[in-house]
């Protein structure tokens, strides 16, 4: 299952959240101003007959979405769709199109609401501004609209859950004044003042005409039900279920419009809704309250439920909104920023920040500039709802075989009649005259939105290569059922290890707490005894002889940066310190290292050269400062490339003649300066090891002096010297230390010492380095990364590195990349191409990054990657087709023994192959 991958939300929305959701979406302000309007359109009865015959009409559309999205129950609705029958330019353009309605009906009712608060306050407008567009603006009515937009984005930031419970809330409320507006009616109304308004027109033609022209105005008041796909992945409920509650709220709009009008109707004549409408206000639904209750302060508990409308539909707007930008962010079809999840909420925080934002700004413009952008949005969800519905047909031929939990009857009609409805709807935008027909300036807005979307969809294109469009699809239970299987076989087998390690009653305790899947007992055993059978025919690593050598005198601790000098005393009286460029000076960390060295009465001095991938003519520089100034330790300062440098200038400065030879094996030694290692980075363990890769500048040779005189006399981990690194460094830093524990681990070499460190270490990255990267890490995070890599050094100083390694360091030989962010785009694919080697460890790393097998352990590893935002590409580094051969040369020319250290065989062939699906 190497094309799926674990939902990154969280399952919160129940049954009654998604309908609240949706009905709130389609519920906004238009039932309390509009029904005046449509009486006049269609009469009363005709006015009833032309929502349901749009009800109908919408009705259609939602059949084909009723099925998709359980067939699929992605984030992102219609971008999944559309992907999956269209292809990735398809996909860009439905998504883009649903992401202008969305985000211009949340502009829209940032300035609907408070314009509602002035029919409850009259004189609520205060601080006149400026006009926009004929509309006046006062500082009162922005003042509520700006802190409204932002109470609305913190809730959705807050969390899914949050924002549905506010939405329940509100969609009482609106349903509490419909049905008081309606028993009211009842009680209160006549059927008298139905004489005169049961229709509108002089003969059959006419009055059907008349019902025909509201039944093509109302579809786009049901705009709002496919918000239910966008939140799908959150969504814990039986997928079948999903379909029928996403085509329930579309009943329930059609039957809340329709008796919102016979309501109205009902307990006003004609000549009273002429005068309500002449009135200023135009709130014939209100006045019609007032009228049933015989009080004003009716009308307004039924405004109040008119501005809760407008909430909902804000609410689900911005839900919809920010889940669509982030499907398209996940595909790189839009900068990947806007994919990121707060670590808190699990919600795609920068993408309802920037939706919050634009409705914000948008109250600036004035109303009627809104009310433009709102009907340039209503034609983008028609194309939108187009192109959805000819993927539904589509993928009835594309893809006949898709589980589909509800599968629409008749699926040739219902696909025409929603292409003929939403193609109809598209043409009326169209057709000038028509009653829905855009204005010059509406399509200026039409045009520049879809100028943005070239302008994204050629530069990210161009940027992300072959990123861009891509799909990785959501794992579900319900719907993979052979994976389920797997995973419930996988989850039986950890529970079993876990009775190996602690007895039988921890695997009981495991399987209380619900460890082991509920999937059929009988395919949990055949699936059990078939995976334990494979494992079982491999067989762990045969019982071999083995050593183990690592002599770190290491000391750990926050705050251990002072004690330096006196750890550094025994081992001489005059130190080189060597340093990158400016980083250590700008931190402090060199300050307070030279100091602390002072005061122990060591004299130092500073070469401050050292660079990422240090090359040998760094080396030999720094080991003639060595040799010239008498120092007798060296003291390495930095990341690891750094402590590198540093080992090559104190294994120089003891030796003769050119490093390269050394490093070749054509020369050997087993003196040095003594070496006291400082990290400021988590990630190389260069600090535990006895062996410094070192890039030759003249061929671009990466590779390994090796000796165990640079293994550092004095390593000093102090966990608050790293804190001050920027977030991209950490990220690839990280990664680094995290494969030379899964490397090491899945070595040839590997044995259990060096199996039992990595995996001590690699959970403590997994957990701490994601929190760290997104800036809500404690001092423990820091600790954790910190002993982690340092295992990490430790583990590979005994078990070695393997193909990925082998594979990177060509790559930052030639093109000088950052190292860590050179593996990421490497480990992913080595491991696919390697994970049979070893099915049953690979099988153990998938576990332990939330995976069930070995086949899913490359996806994981692609998953944490995101998480760190560390997803590159080889062609994203810079390298080209072009390089491929050099590469390759270089890998098995440098980096034999690692290759060879690899559990699978792998030849030349191999390693161009595995470059070429890295690009």
């Amino acid at each position: 299952m190497t094309d799926k991958k674990e939902s990154d939300f969280d399952k919160v929305f129940n049954v009654w959240d998604i309908l609240v959701i949706a009905f709130g979406a389609m519920i906004g302000w238009a039932w309390v101003v509009s029904s005046g309007d449509w009486i006049d359109r269609g009469g009363v009865i005709g006015a009833m007959l032309g929502f349901g015959l749009g009800g109908i009409m919408i009705f259609f559309i939602g059949l084909t979405y009723a099925e998709l999205t359980p067939a699929m129950p992605d984030c992102g609705g219609e971008h999944v769709f559309s992907y999956r029958a269209m292809g990735p330019t398809g996909s860009f353009v439905c998504t883009w199109a649903i992401i202008l309605g969305y985000v211009s009906v949340v502009c829209f009712e940032a300035c609907a609401l408070p314009t509602i608060v002035t029919y409850l306050f009259p004189s609520f407008l205060q601080g006149y501004l400026y006009t926009v567009a004929g509309f006046d603006i006062y500082a009162s009515w922005l003042a509520v609209a700006i802190i409204m937009a932002i109470f609305i984005t913190y809730i959705n930031i807050r969390g899914a859950k949050t924002a549905a419970i506010v939405q329940t809330v509100l969609t009482c409320i609106i349903g509490g004044a419909g049905i008081l507006l309606v028993v009211g009616s009842v009680i209160s109304g006549s059927p008298s003042n139905l004489d005169g308004q049961v229709f509108v027109g002089d003969n059959t033609g006419s009055v059907l005409g008349n019902i025909l022209r509201v039944a093509m105005m109302t579809p786009f008041y049901f705009i709002g039900f496919d918000v239910i796909p966008q939140a799908a992945e959150e969504i814990n409920v039986p997928l079948k279920k999903i379909a029928k509650m996403l085509l329930l709220s579309i009943l329930l709009a059609v039957a809340f419009y329709v008796l919102i009008i016979f309501a109205v109707g009902y307990v006003l004549s004609p000549d009273a809704i002429a005068q309500s409408e002449s009135s200023g206000s135009g709130l014939v639904t209100a006045d019609a309250m007032a009228r049933a209750f015989h009080t004003d302060v009716m009308a307004k508990v039924l405004i109040i439920g008119g501005l809760c409308g407008v909430l909902t539909s804000w609410n689900s707007f911005m839900i919809g909104g920010s889940r669509a930008m982030y499907s398209m962010a996940e595909s790189y079809m839009i900068p990947p920023v806007f994919g990121k999840l707060s670590a808190r909420y699990k919600t795609p925080w920068v993408s309802i920040g920037l939706i919050g934002l634009l409705s914000c700004l948008a109250p600036l413009l004035g109303r009627k500039m809104l009310v433009w952008i709102v009907d340039a949005g209503n034609l983008a969800c028609c194309v939108a709802y187009c192109m959805v519905a000819i993927s539904f047909v589509i993928l009835r031929r594309k893809a006949p075989d898709m589980p589909r939990p509800y599968k629409v009857k008749h699926y040739k009609l219902v696909g025409f009649m929603a292409i003929a409805m939403s193609g109809f709807m598209v043409i009326m935008y169209c057709i000038p005259g028509s009653a829905a027909a855009l204005v010059p300036t509406e399509w200026a807005f039409v045009g520049g939105w879809a100028l943005l979307g070239v302008i994204f969809y050629f530069a990210c294109k161009a940027r992300y290569g072959k990123k861009f469009g891509t799909l990785v699809e959501v794992a579900n239970d319900e719907l993979d059922k052979d994976y389920a299987r797997e995973r419930s076989a996988a989850a039986s087998i950890a529970a079993g290890e876990a009775a190996k390690g602690a007895g039988a009653g921890a695997a009981a305790a495991a399987k209380a707490r619900g460890k082991v899947s509920t999937i059929g007992q009988a395919e949990v055993s055949a699936a059990v005894s078939a995976v334990t059978s494979a494992a079982a025919t491999a067989g762990e690593p045969v019982a071999r002889t083995f050593s183990y050598y690592a002599p770190v005198n290491l000391t750990f601790g926050a705050g251990t940066l002072a004690r330096t000098g006196e750890l550094a005393k025994p081992l001489g009286s005059k130190a080189l310190i060597v340093t990158g460029h400016s980083s250590a000076k700008k931190t402090g960390v060199y300050d307070k290292v030279n100091d602390s060295l002072k005061a122990a009465g060591i004299a130092t001095g500073l070469f401050d050269k050292a660079s990422a991938n240090p090359l040998t003519t760094t080396v030999e520089e720094g080991a003639r400062v060595a040799k010239d100034g008498g120092y007798d330790m060296v003291v390495g300062l930095g990341g690891g490339s750094v402590m590198d440098c540093a080992k090559g200038i104190a294994f120089m400065a003891k030796n003769d003649g050119d490093v390269n030879d050394y490093i070749y094996g054509r020369k050997s030694s087993d003196v040095a300066l003594p070496l006291v290692l400082i990290p400021t980075t988590c990630g190389s363990g260069s600090e535990a090891n006895g062996f410094a890769v070192l890039t030759n500048p003249e061929n671009g040779d990466k590779k390994s002096l090796r000796c165990p005189a640079i293994m550092a006399k004095r390593s000093i981990v102090d966990p608050e010297a790293m804190m001050t690194m920027p977030k991209g460094q950490l990220a690839a830093v990280g990664f680094d230390a995290f494969c030379h524990c899964f490397e090491a681990y899945t070595a040839k070499n590997a044995q259990p010492f060096t199996d039992a460190l990595a995996l001590y270490a690699i959970p403590l990255i997994l957990d701490s380095l994601p929190r760290l990267v997104a800036g809500t890490g404690t001092l423990k995070d820091w600790e954790n990364m910190s002993q982690a890599a340092t295992i990490g050094g430790l583990v590979i100083g005994t078990a070695g590195i393997t193909l990925t390694h082998a594979m990177e360091h060509p790559v930052s030989g030639l093109k000088n990349v950052t190292h860590g962010r050179g593996l990421a785009a490497i480990a992913p694919t080595v491991v696919e191409a390697t994970w049979q080697g070893d099915r049953f460890k690979f099988g153990r790393l998938a576990r332990l990054m939330g995976g069930y097998t070995a086949e899913d352990c490359a996806e994981k590893i692609r998953g944490f990657e995101r998480k760190i935002g560390l997803e590159v590409t080889l062609s994203e580094l810079g390298i080209s087709e072009s390089d491929i051969p050099w590469l390759t040369e270089n890998a098995m020319k440098v980096s034999q023994a690692n290759i060879d250290n690899t559990r699978t065989e792998i030849g030349a062939e191999d390693i161009s192959e595995l470059y070429r699906k890295a690009l």
